[in-house]
């Protein structure tokens, strides 16, 4: 019997990220067709048949949520499964959890490694007939049972952060060490959360008591919730099983179940904190409020080096382009560093400017590729604006290597001046703003989280917290956020309500919204990809991929602004 060929169909709306993935599944042998569009996607798979659809998931009109639902629908229809890839930008790292969920095989992340592409091509190209559906059975992990990529290192760290632990805390059974350190970050934030958490519980453990009486099982289901979300956040995995089960119970109205569990939960909460009370002599709480309470000193303009206008022009030799181009540049005030294309006077100077001009000049592809490579890695680890100009030639090989997909403008020879030094004043002002402390507002209705996230973030960013959804569109009056941290289940507002009101009712509708939730099941997710938030986090996720995902988000929210009108 002949083998079938398989077929592949790349969708993506720039032509280079789909000339650069059918280039690497040539070299495989595999065919390939391509789509610039969700609609010319739906279209050809109409008329075709494809054994895997790379799907770009950031498209103009369709993006690549909308074309999967749609591809679901006819591939239903006709009685197929055809695996689907998402592949999207650095930007889409914390969401992948949420592209698998709704639906999506897999996830690549651009630039996608050719290693990783292989290895997804000899997973689903080779799946036959009675494949389990995926999508029925997928359940978010939690990220605070995710392993660290360099899990030596990471496990050495975590356990010097648990040696530095009062002896009192290594003995509590009820906590795992390892789990609260891994979610905090060090042994200090651990105290703090450990201390946040001692300190609600009287509070918490009254107001459960009062909505099991007055039968308020809505109330009951959002507070054992938050309990459930706190308890995994600091390692007390018992206490933080038993809120789940009592929060799946209430939501399912077995309330017979709420009300014969309920009294012991109540126990081991209240228990946990007599565990726990040594804490309020530890002397690092001493002087924690006065701490937590003074602003981090603003850095000075003089010593930032991303607020001076300097540029980093790397070119294989002398030019009449170069030459021409510095000349304007200094006559527009800016810091002009020139310096060859050798790897080891690039690294050197990486940290001297916040935009990158690379003139690949007469060099062949492969030192070409090199200095493409490298310079993509620096751009996009140090949130750098990279643009290349010379001969058009020249910048074709540049386009085509790896390190094209952190390019936000080409200036092909003959360059208009005007427009390129245009350019570069307004490239200054997205990294002079994306340097900028900024303003994130923080809604959840549980005190003790809010504590904690407000400690994570504050170092970095002027934080806001607010309880409730109401209180948070007074904030909005008069102080618009770059950025809003959303809790999914409050009381009377919650968060769908909220970001349906602020995407509808509020001059700037585009508010920045990434969804906060201790919720990781399958209607949670299609209900957020319906309202589409800029972002989705669960509440039990480490320290540091909080900041982590904030981070990237303004760095690519950035990059995006920077490839606006791009014409290549």
């Amino acid at each position: 019997m002949e083998n079938k060929k398989s077929r592949v169909l790349i969708v993506d709306d720039m032509r280079i990220n789909r000339i650069v993935l059918a280039s690497i599944l040539a070299t495989h042998g595999i065919s390939c067709d391509q789509a610039e569009s969700g609609i010319e996607c739906i279209e050809l798979c109409m008329d075709n048949d494809y054994d895997l659809i790379l799907l770009d998931h950031r498209m103009p009109e369709l993006d690549g949520v909308d074309t999967l639902v749609r591809l679901k629908e006819m591939f239903k229809e006709r009685g197929r499964e055809v695996p689907i890839i998402c592949h999207t930008t650095e930007e889409g790292r914390s969401n992948v959890n949420l592209y698998k969920a709704a639906g999506f095989a897999d996830v690549l992340i651009k630039p996608i490694d050719p290693r990783e592409l292989f290895e997804a091509i000899m997973v689903y190209l080779k799946e036959e007939e009675g494949s389990s559906d995926r999508e029925d059975d997928f359940v978010l992990p939690d990220a605070s049972d995710a392993e660290s990529e360099d899990s030596g290192d990471y496990d050495f760290n975590v356990k010097k952060e648990i040696e530095k632990l009062p002896v009192w805390i290594k003995i509590i059974p009820q906590l795992d060490l390892n789990a609260g350190v891994t979610n905090c970050g060090d042994h200090e934030d651990y105290l703090d959360a450990l201390y946040i958490f001692y300190s609600s519980v009287d509070e918490k453990a009254d107001e459960l008591e009062n909505f099991l009486e007055y039968e308020d099982w809505t109330m009951y289901a959002l507070r054992v919730h938050s309990l459930k979300s706190m308890a995994r956040l600091i390692g007390a995995k018992k206490l933080g099983k038993i809120a789940a089960m009592l929060e799946a119970a209430a939501r399912e109205d077995d309330y017979s179940l709420v009300k014969r569990e309920t009294g012991d939960l109540l126990k081991i909460y209240r228990e946990f904190k007599n565990s726990l009370a040594p804490i309020e002599k530890e002397e690092i709480f001493a002087n924690k409020a006065k701490e937590l309470q003074q602003a981090p000193p603003e850095a000075s303009d003089e010593n930032n080096p991303f607020h001076r206008p300097s540029i980093l022009y790397i070119q294989s030799g002398e030019g009449i382009v170069k030459k021409g181009i510095e000349k304007n540049l200094n006559e527009a005030k800016f810091n002009v560093i020139t310096i060859p294309d050798e790897p080891d006077r690039i690294i050197t100077a990486r940290n001297e400017a916040d935009i990158v001009i690379y003139n690949p000049g007469t060099n062949d592809a492969s030192n070409i590729g090199i200095t493409m490579n490298l310079l993509g890695e620096i751009c996009q680890d140090d949130s750098k604006i990279l643009c290349l100009t010379g001969e058009i030639t020249d910048i074709n090989k540049a386009m085509a290597s790896n390190g094209s997909h952190r390019v936000s403008r080409i200036y092909p020879r003959p360059v208009d001046i005007g427009t390129f030094v245009k350019d570069m004043v307004f490239f200054t002002g997205l990294e002079t703003d994306f340097h900028r402390k900024k303003t994130v507002f923080v809604v959840d209705d549980d005190p003790g989280y809010l504590a904690v996230i407000h400690h994570w973030l504050s170092s970095i960013y002027n934080v806001q917290c607010f309880n409730s959804g109401s209180e948070m569109l007074v904030g909005l009056s008069t102080v618009t956020p770059d950025l809003l941290l959303l809790d999914l289940e409050m009381p009377q507002m919650d968060g769908f309500d909220l970001m349906k009101i602020i995407r509808s009712n509020y001059t700037d509708p585009r508010i920045p919204i990434i969804l906060l939730t201790g919720n990781n099941n399958k209607d949670i997710v299609f209900h957020v990809l319906e309202y589409k938030p800029d972002g989705y986090l669960l509440k039990t996720s480490p320290k540091e991929n909080i900041l982590d995902v904030i981070h990237r988000f303004f760095a690519e929210s950035m990059f995006r602004l920077s490839r606006e009108s791009k014409d290549f």
